[in-house]
């Protein structure tokens, strides 16, 4: 009964407590940046720890066509991708699990329930305008899922500028994508409708030169923003995905993939309606939000996996001279079930969770000081209190500026993890699971020499009763919470050069370690690095350049269960493009342009060279 008196309440109670509807926050302000609080936006100059803003300009000019791509370049983020276009794709940040990265799409939590984790292989770029990443334990503010950081994307659903945009484009392995969007005020509100669809036969991932494995896919986004009745600003969106890959299996179990004719179809459903309004003197904000995905596999042994997650919460706010405080109250409800189900049928299992936190941010001349602490009530586990402090210090004299903060997080077992049963595999669920905790910290030092700004950051986190996958010998597996640490540690440098107006260039790199148990932890490479070199002569033409580097790492060999070290590999593209008038643009794109043959995940071969035409058409 709980859960359809929490979604009958999403219609009427709603607001973003993520500060990004009614308004069109500067997509190309590298400052101002929305994941710092919980209501309205921050100066990214007042955090206290490290964020990074990949902006609208820089996004046009990488040309990527996957946002996983533009995440490569972030200094602590490792990409690992299971075969061509579609397939799973995993972010890890400084270390962390897949699952320890809470991904939020136009201020909807987009974790899929049933995994804890957001897949980012469909998640295609055409539609982001500007992408935050918030690094280090962030669950004081956040909650669970958000040990290892969080990714917060804006799309164009939250505009309310008016225009219409298209483009197409094609490539080798029948390649194929459109994109349509258009922004149309209303008074002072505006409607917002953005469609695209892709397909691409791909190649075989078992790298047996069988059949292809391919993938398509579509969504649709309608947005309504900046609605204004009665001193209440209202604002909604509504999402729809559907994509399906084909996937290739280990028929006889001999830890390697065969040409199979399987396939995965993943369709998600988002909602989020909201209000914003001012009572008593403090700016509120009311967000009820809901995300569905189901999962539905046909291969050797099929199977229709669907997890859920409805919630609302409430976030109010005060700045009182160089003060600004923050309260927030929150309901989460999660549900999951798998078809067939072999342990109980018909079987939903369900968690509630409860929230109240509080945030604190004092910025008063060179000095910012941050204190947030959130106490989690859960019906299924033990409940959790999480807490960050941090400060920040200007040396105005020679433009530089020191920050450090601590603090931190948990991540809840998933629903797969602890009711899931698949009888193929032979994987079982474990409720007696615990949830993880880390403590981490971070010190870092910004400087700005002209037109150079240079970061560096050294983050170490401690992580406890860590989820792992145990195999017995009859091939059987279960997962537990591991009694030994986890420790994740490095230092990260970031720079920007803008040489002049028509040329700029930008750096990352990573070094980094992640140990359990004095082990290397696999699909963690210890050194990462990326540059982009961007030239624009005149207004209709550009080029840029870049090569992401992705370093040695480990993964698991289960042909012998054993750990072994994947290659190191070199992803260097180019993107082109001449604008014909005010409307018109041509593009041209080319990845993997030198054929790196590398694998990031052990028996799923890598995409070739890949070249790309199209065109644009803006109004």
């Amino acid at each position: 009964m709980k859960k359809y008196l929490l979604s009958s309440a999403m219609i009427f109670l709603s607001s973003n407590a993520f500060g990004q509807n009614g308004q069109d926050l500067n997509k190309n302000n590298e400052d101002i940046i929305v994941l710092g609080t919980r209501l309205g936006n921050i100066d990214k100059n007042n955090l206290t720890s490290p964020a990074i803003i990949i902006t609208e300009t820089e996004i046009i000019n990488r040309g990527q066509q996957y946002v996983s791509d533009l995440l490569r370049t972030i200094p602590g983020v490792a990409v690992n991708s299971s075969g061509p276009q579609g397939s799973l794709t995993q972010v890890r940040v400084r270390g962390s699990e897949a699952n320890h990265v809470l991904v939020l799409i136009d201020g909807v939590e987009m974790n899929n329930p049933t995994t804890g984790e957001f897949d980012f292989a469909g998640l295609r770029a055409s539609d982001v305008i500007r992408i935050e990443i918030l690094k280090g334990e962030q669950s004081a503010l956040y909650g669970s899922d958000a040990i290892g950081g969080v990714i917060n994307i804006n799309t164009r659903a939250n505009s309310v500028t008016k225009s219409v945009q298209g483009s197409i484009s094609g490539g080798n392995e029948e390649s194929y994508q459109g994109n349509l969007n258009a922004i149309i005020p209303v008074g002072s509100a505006s409607l917002s409708l953005n469609g695209t669809a892709f397909k691409s036969q791909g190649y075989d991932i078992s790298g047996l030169n069988g059949e292809k494995d391919g993938s398509k896919g579509s969504n649709v986004t309608l947005g309504l923003n900046n609605v204004n009745f009665a001193g209440i600003s209202l604002s909604a969106k509504f999402g729809f995905s559907d994509i399906t890959a084909d996937i290739d299996e280990d028929t006889d179990f001999n830890g390697r993939l065969d040409n199979t004719n399987g396939e995965t179809n993943v369709k998600s459903d988002t909602a989020r309606i909201d209000a914003k309004f001012d009572l008593a003197g403090f700016s509120n904000a009311i967000t009820s939000h809901m995300v569905a995905t189901d999962t539905n596999t046909q291969a050797g042994f099929s199977s229709l996996s669907k997890g859920a997650r409805h919630g609302i919460n409430w976030v109010t706010k005060k700045v009182i001279g160089g003060n600004t405080i923050s309260f927030l109250t929150e309901a989460e409800h999660e549900s999951y079930s798998i078809l067939p189900n072999f342990t109980e049928a018909d079987a939903e299992p369900e968690i509630w969770s409860y929230a109240l936190a509080g945030d604190y941010v004092h910025s008063s001349g060179p000095m910012t000081i941050t204190a947030s602490g959130r106490h989690d009530i859960n019906d299924f586990f033990k409940n959790v209190t999480t807490w960050r402090v941090g400060a920040g210090y200007k040396l105005d004299e020679i433009n530089g500026r020191f920050r450090a903060s601590i603090g931190s997080g948990i991540k809840n077992p998933s629903l797969i993890e602890l009711f899931g049963f698949y009888p193929t595999s032979g994987f079982s669920g474990n409720e007696d699971l615990k949830p993880e905790n880390s403590l981490g910290f971070n010190i870092g030092y910004e400087h700005k020499i002209a037109n150079l700004q240079l970061s560096i950051d050294y983050f170490r986190s401690e992580l406890k009763n860590e989820i792992s996958t145990i195999f017995a010998p009859d091939f059987t597996s279960t997962v537990i919470n591991l009694g030994s640490k986890s420790i994740r540690q490095g230092i990260e440098f970031d720079a920007q050069w803008d040489i002049s107006e028509k040329l700029k260039v930008k750096s990352s790199a990573t070094f980094q370690k992640s140990k359990q148990n004095d082990l290397e932890e696999i699909r963690r490479p210890k050194f990462t690095a990326s540059t982009s070199i961007t030239y624009i002569p005149n207004d209709d033409i550009l080029i840029s350049t870049s090569l992401d580097h992705n370093g040695s790492q480990l993964d698991t060999d289960f042909s012998t269960f054993q750990n072994v070290k994947l290659d190191a590999f070199t992803l260097v593209g180019v993107n082109a493009s001449y604008r014909v008038n005010d409307n018109f643009k041509f593009t041209l794109r080319g990845d993997n342009l030198l054929n790196e043959d590398y694998q990031e995940v052990v028996g799923y071969f890598s995409q070739g060279r890949k070249l790309y035409a199209g065109f644009q058409t803006s109004f």
